[in-house]
């Protein structure tokens, strides 16, 4: 199926992507720019993974691109 249809993520899937592309929990909390606490709820299917980022995260493994994820600066969020 093409990455473009796969619109949906489990927590498993969730965490398996962020692992292959080389991203902590941290990391792609920064890079989804969302929170950390909500990366964390989607790891332990305490959340749904939002639509455009199962999207994104499935062309950066269809694509295989790795992202370029922000240092942590401080006061910056």
């Amino acid at each position: 199926m093409d990455w473009q249809f796969m619109r949906s993520m489990t927590a498993n899937e969730f965490r398996q992507a962020i692992a292959l592309l080389g991203m902590s929990q941290a990391a792609a909390s920064r890079y989804l720019g969302l929170s950390e606490r909500q990366v964390a709820r989607m790891v332990h299917a305490e959340a749904d993974v939002p639509v455009p980022v199962a999207l994104l995260l499935n062309s950066l493994l269809a694509h295989k691109e790795r992202p370029d994820v922000p240092s942590w600066v401080p006061g910056a969020y």
